[in-house]
Protein backbone atom coordinates (compact mmCIF):
# COMPACT_ATOMS: atom_id res chain seq x y z
CA UNK A 1 0.00 0.00 0.00
CA UNK A 2 2.29 2.50 1.16
CA UNK A 3 4.89 1.41 -2.12
CA UNK A 4 1.61 2.14 -4.71
CA UNK A 5 1.19 5.53 -2.45
CA UNK A 6 4.82 6.62 -3.31
CA UNK A 7 4.73 5.67 -6.66
CA UNK A 8 1.60 7.27 -7.33
CA UNK A 9 2.88 10.33 -5.58
CA UNK A 10 6.57 9.75 -7.85
CA UNK A 11 4.73 9.95 -10.91
CA UNK A 12 1.91 13.05 -9.82
CA UNK A 13 5.27 15.09 -9.66
CA UNK A 14 6.94 14.12 -12.47
CA UNK A 15 3.75 14.87 -14.45
CA UNK A 16 3.97 18.43 -12.92
CA UNK A 17 7.53 18.57 -13.86
CA UNK A 18 7.19 17.65 -17.53
CA UNK A 19 4.26 19.49 -17.66
CA UNK A 20 5.64 22.72 -16.35
CA UNK A 21 8.80 22.15 -18.25
CA UNK A 22 6.47 22.15 -21.55
CA UNK A 23 4.49 24.81 -20.85
CA UNK A 24 8.04 27.38 -20.28
CA UNK A 25 8.95 25.74 -23.67
CA UNK A 26 5.82 27.05 -25.22
CA UNK A 27 5.74 30.33 -23.62
CA UNK A 28 9.39 30.83 -25.15
CA UNK A 29 8.12 29.95 -28.42
CA UNK A 30 5.46 32.39 -28.56
CA UNK A 31 8.08 35.31 -27.10
CA UNK A 32 10.77 34.90 -29.75
CA UNK A 33 9.09 33.30 -32.66
CA UNK A 34 11.41 30.50 -32.63
CA UNK A 35 10.53 26.67 -30.33
CA UNK A 36 13.58 25.50 -29.13
CA UNK A 37 15.06 23.16 -31.30
CA UNK A 38 18.51 21.44 -30.29
CA UNK A 39 21.35 21.83 -32.82
CA UNK A 40 21.93 18.69 -34.58
CA UNK A 41 24.77 17.39 -32.73
CA UNK A 42 26.53 15.81 -35.77
CA UNK A 43 27.45 18.72 -37.64
CA UNK A 44 29.05 20.36 -34.80
CA UNK A 45 32.34 19.91 -34.92
CA UNK A 46 32.79 20.48 -38.52
CA UNK A 47 30.47 24.42 -37.90
CA UNK A 48 32.63 25.21 -35.34
CA UNK A 49 35.66 24.52 -37.54
CA UNK A 50 34.23 26.23 -40.38
CA UNK A 51 34.05 29.36 -37.94
CA UNK A 52 38.02 29.38 -37.46
CA UNK A 53 37.58 30.50 -33.81
CA UNK A 54 40.87 32.00 -32.45
CA UNK A 55 41.79 32.39 -28.67
CA UNK A 56 40.11 35.57 -27.05
CA UNK A 57 37.12 35.76 -29.66
CA UNK A 58 34.02 36.93 -28.27
CA UNK A 59 31.22 34.36 -30.32
CA UNK A 60 27.38 35.67 -29.07
CA UNK A 61 25.17 32.77 -29.86
CA UNK A 62 21.54 34.33 -30.54
CA UNK A 63 18.97 31.68 -28.88
CA UNK A 64 21.75 29.64 -27.74
CA UNK A 65 18.83 27.08 -26.12
CA UNK A 66 20.74 24.23 -23.78
CA UNK A 67 24.41 26.09 -24.44
CA UNK A 68 26.12 22.79 -25.28
CA UNK A 69 27.88 24.38 -28.81
CA UNK A 70 28.95 27.75 -26.81
CA UNK A 71 30.17 25.69 -23.61
CA UNK A 72 31.93 23.36 -26.54
CA UNK A 73 33.27 26.40 -28.39
CA UNK A 74 34.65 28.13 -24.93
CA UNK A 75 36.41 24.80 -23.75
CA UNK A 76 37.62 23.89 -27.50
CA UNK A 77 39.08 27.13 -28.67
CA UNK A 78 39.50 29.30 -25.34
CA UNK A 79 36.68 31.90 -27.01
CA UNK A 80 34.66 34.14 -25.12
CA UNK A 81 31.23 32.45 -25.26
CA UNK A 82 28.12 34.86 -24.87
CA UNK A 83 24.90 33.41 -25.16
CA UNK A 84 20.83 35.06 -25.25
CA UNK A 85 17.89 33.24 -24.70
CA UNK A 86 14.48 33.92 -23.86
CA UNK A 87 12.74 31.00 -23.07
CA UNK A 88 12.83 30.15 -19.29
CA UNK A 89 13.09 26.65 -19.79
CA UNK A 90 16.09 26.50 -21.99
CA UNK A 91 17.45 28.99 -20.06
CA UNK A 92 17.71 27.46 -16.62
CA UNK A 93 19.13 24.24 -18.62
CA UNK A 94 21.99 26.31 -20.13
CA UNK A 95 22.24 27.65 -17.07
CA UNK A 96 22.90 24.09 -15.50
CA UNK A 97 25.23 23.08 -18.46
CA UNK A 98 27.16 26.16 -17.37
CA UNK A 99 27.34 25.13 -14.01
CA UNK A 100 28.37 21.38 -14.32
CA UNK A 101 30.29 21.26 -17.14
CA UNK A 102 32.47 24.42 -15.37
CA UNK A 103 32.15 26.15 -18.23
CA UNK A 104 32.50 30.05 -18.56
CA UNK A 105 30.10 31.08 -20.86
CA UNK A 106 27.79 33.57 -19.91
CA UNK A 107 24.66 33.11 -20.38
CA UNK A 108 21.58 35.84 -20.35
CA UNK A 109 17.95 35.64 -20.03
CA UNK A 110 17.65 38.51 -22.54
CA UNK A 111 16.07 39.27 -25.92
CA UNK A 112 18.77 39.21 -28.33
CA UNK A 113 16.95 41.75 -30.28
CA UNK A 114 17.26 44.33 -26.98
CA UNK A 115 20.93 42.94 -26.54
CA UNK A 116 24.44 45.03 -27.38
CA UNK A 117 25.66 42.55 -29.88
CA UNK A 118 28.41 45.66 -30.64
CA UNK A 119 31.30 43.30 -29.36
CA UNK A 120 30.61 40.45 -31.01
CA UNK A 121 33.59 38.59 -33.34
CA UNK A 122 31.43 36.20 -34.41
CA UNK A 123 27.65 35.52 -34.18
CA UNK A 124 25.66 32.10 -34.48
CA UNK A 125 22.70 31.39 -34.81
CA UNK A 126 19.91 28.94 -35.89
CA UNK A 127 16.66 31.21 -35.67
CA UNK A 128 13.69 30.49 -38.51
CA UNK A 129 14.08 32.91 -41.73
CA UNK A 130 11.19 35.33 -40.34
CA UNK A 131 14.09 36.17 -37.55
CA UNK A 132 17.21 35.87 -39.43
CA UNK A 133 15.42 38.61 -41.31
CA UNK A 134 14.45 41.12 -38.70
CA UNK A 135 18.13 40.49 -37.42
CA UNK A 136 19.83 41.32 -40.64
CA UNK A 137 19.07 45.12 -39.54
CA UNK A 138 20.46 44.95 -35.96
CA UNK A 139 23.48 43.57 -37.73
CA UNK A 140 24.18 46.21 -40.23
CA UNK A 141 23.88 48.32 -37.73
CA UNK A 142 25.84 47.19 -34.89
CA UNK A 143 28.20 45.04 -35.87
CA UNK A 144 31.99 45.95 -36.19
CA UNK A 145 33.41 45.78 -39.70
CA UNK A 146 35.06 42.22 -40.04
CA UNK A 147 32.46 40.14 -37.66
CA UNK A 148 30.83 37.12 -39.06
CA UNK A 149 27.75 35.63 -38.71
CA UNK A 150 26.96 31.69 -38.90
CA UNK A 151 23.93 30.88 -39.66
CA UNK A 152 22.52 26.92 -39.75
CA UNK A 153 19.81 26.11 -41.88
CA UNK A 154 18.34 29.23 -42.71
CA UNK A 155 19.52 32.69 -44.49
CA UNK A 156 19.29 36.34 -44.55
CA UNK A 157 17.52 37.26 -47.73
CA UNK A 158 18.77 40.63 -48.29
CA UNK A 159 22.80 40.17 -46.91
CA UNK A 160 24.92 40.50 -49.81
CA UNK A 161 28.03 38.27 -50.30
CA UNK A 162 26.58 35.59 -48.47
CA UNK A 163 28.25 31.78 -48.80
CA UNK A 164 26.47 28.60 -48.55
CA UNK A 165 27.79 25.18 -48.10
CA UNK A 166 26.64 21.51 -47.07
CA UNK A 167 27.57 20.44 -43.63
CA UNK A 168 27.04 17.11 -45.47
CA UNK A 169 28.26 17.69 -49.07
CA UNK A 170 27.49 13.81 -50.13
CA UNK A 171 23.97 14.13 -49.25
CA UNK A 172 22.97 17.84 -49.90
CA UNK A 173 21.80 18.43 -46.33
CA UNK A 174 22.61 20.83 -43.51
CA UNK A 175 22.54 24.39 -45.08
CA UNK A 176 25.27 26.30 -43.53
CA UNK A 177 25.10 30.33 -44.37
CA UNK A 178 28.34 32.56 -43.72
CA UNK A 179 28.31 36.30 -44.15
CA UNK A 180 30.63 39.15 -42.78
CA UNK A 181 30.12 42.89 -42.45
Amino acid sequence: MIFTIVLLIFLAITFLVLLFFYIFLAVGMFRTGTPFIPRPIRYQDKILALMELKKGQKLFDLGCGDATFLITAEKKYGIEAIGFELSLAAMIISRLNVFFKKSKAKIYYQDFFKADISQADVIFCYLFPSVMNRLSEKFKKELKPGAKIYSLAFAMSDWPGAKMIYLDEEKKKGKFYIYEK
